[in-house]
C-alpha cells in the first residue's frame, strides 16, 4: 500500500510538471499570435482609412504633373510619401522613377493646400514627374501607389 501512495504522488507531481511546462511552453506562443493579428488589424485599418484619387493631370513636355487629393478618413504622414511608387504606362515602354532621384526619371511632391507633417483628408499633393525622354505615344497610364498599398490610377494624352 506505501509503494501504490509513493507511485501515486510521483505521477501527480510528474504531472504537474509537465502541466506547467506545457503552460510556459504555449502561452508565448498564444501571445506572440495575438500579436500578429492586432498587427494585421492595424494594417488593414490603415489600408480601409485611407483613399486617394487623382485630380488632374497635366503633360508638359518632358514632365508631366499629377494632382492627387487625400479623401479617405485617415492622415497620411510626410515622411512616408518617399515609400511610394509611381508607375508611368504606354504602349511602347514604362517609367518607374525614384523619389527624388538624383537624374531622370525622377518624382516629388509640394503639399498644394496644407501645412505640417501630414497630408490630411481634403489636401491634395503637386507629383512632379520628370522623365528623360518619353516616346511619342498618345495615351498613358499614370499609376500611385501608397506605402501601404492603396493605389489610384488614370490615363492622361499628350
Amino acid at each position: 500500500m506505501a509503494k501504490e501512495v509513493i507511485t501515486s504522488a510521483i505521477l501527480v507531481i510528474v504531472s504537474v510538471i509537465a502541466a506547467v511546462a506545457f503552460v510556459n511552453a504555449v502561452l508565448p506562443s498564444v501571445y506572440g499570435l495575438s500579436e500578429s493579428y492586432s498587427s494585421v488589424a492595424r494594417s488593414m485599418e490603415d489600408q480601409f482609412k485611407t483613399d486617394i484619387d487623382i485630380i488632374f493631370i497635366y503633360p508638359d513636355g518632358n514632365d508631366v504633373y499629377v494632382w492627387v487629393k487625400n479623401v479617405g478618413s485617415s492622415n497620411i504622414p510626410l515622411s512616408q510619401l518617399q515609400y511610394c511608387d509611381v508607375f508611368i504606362m504606354s504602349s511602347s515602354g514604362y517609367w518607374n522613377p525614384g523619389f527624388e532621384a538624383a537624374s531622370d526619371p525622377s518624382w516629388d511632391y509640394t503639399l498644394e493646400n496644407g501645412d505640417g507633417d501630414t497630408w490630411n483628408r481634403g489636401e491634395t499633393i503637386k507629383v512632379t514627374i520628370s522623365l528623360d525622354s518619353p516616346p511619342a505615344d498618345d495615351i498613358y497610364k499614370f499609376t500611385f501607389f501608397l506605402y501601404n498599398g492603396v493605389s489610384t490610377s488614370d490615363t492622361f494624352s499628350t
